[in-house]
């Protein structure tokens, strides 16, 4: 087994697939096992062990990873470097970066040529898993909101041929008095116009404070904050107008076509 000393605040938020059966070592005299280096040493979190005849408690175990740090034993920088007589010394130096097209190869030249006395190298997995990862939620997410204008198309549909239908004396009187087809499809159309706006500008709002009140639990970090974005909220208002246009153009037809002779009989 290998003793690593890290910086544990880092190190967790760098390693955020960790999980820990109990509690991150907080003081000097605290160590993290691996899984492997926990059945070696028969030791749980709780329990202590000695190094180079130091005591030291298990503050967690980590769940079981695949990789190397398995079989570590994870102690503070400081409190490992004066085990080792290796003060203000480090071996390994990690660096985390998340984003789509990076120029790795470019990243790590640059890097070469600032630690010229280091050997530096691209470990690509991690990155491109979470690519993946974010790609296959994007696609369930653009599923999703196909879905959801689906129905709310049909909701427009069904409530505007409700209205129409409950409309039918009204709509006969403007035909009686001479409104034109093209005058009742103006109606019908301009409600929908503002229904949908209104729609849209209450659910682009309702959907950001749903986001706000769900982003301090869904956050990595505590300095995450909503960004209001004016493109997204015209275009989830345009979409909602769009929408409604679209579902009302059946019903404002059929009302436009409806005979003012059969609806005055109503009265």
């Amino acid at each position: 087994m290998l003793l690593v000393g890290v910086d544990f605040d880092s190190e967790l938020k760098m390693k955020q697939w960790w999980q820990i059966f109990g509690d991150a070592p907080k003081a000097d005299n605290e160590v993290l096992l691996g899984s492997d280096a926990s059945k070696i040493l028969d030791a749980s979190s709780g329990d202590t062990i000695r190094i180079k005849e130091e005591t030291f408690k298990v503050a967690g175990v980590l769940d079981q990873t695949g990789s190397q740090d398995d079989s570590l034993v994870f102690a503070s920088l400081g409190k490992a470097q004066k085990i080792l007589g290796k003060e203000g010394k480090i071996t390994l130096a990690e660096v985390a970066a998340l984003c789509s097209g990076c120029p790795i190869g470019d990243m790590v030249t640059q890097i070469a040529e600032k630690l010229p006395d280091a050997k530096v190298s691209a470990i690509q997995q991690v990155v491109e898993g979470r690519l993946k990862a974010l790609d296959q939620f994007k696609r369930f997410s653009y599923a999703m909101a196909g879905v959801v204008v689906f129905i709310g198309s049909l909701i427009v549909f069904v409530t505007m041929m409700g209205s129409v239908n409950e409309r039918t004396t009204e709509i006969g009187v403007f035909r009686a008095i001479g409104f034109r087809k093209s005058h009742i499809m103006r109606i019908i159309l301009l409600e929908a116009v503002l229904v949908s706006l209104l729609a849209g500008i209450l659910g682009y709002a309702a959907g950001m404070g749903g986001a706000k009140l769900a982003l301090p639990f869904m956050a990595e970090s505590k300095n995450a904050h909503l960004i209001w974005d004016s493109t997204v909220a015209a275009g989830s208002i345009g979409l909602a107008v769009m929408l409604g246009l679209l579902a009302s153009l059946y019903p404002a037809l059929h009302a436009s076509k409806m005979d003012p002779t059969e609806a005055l009989r109503a009265l």
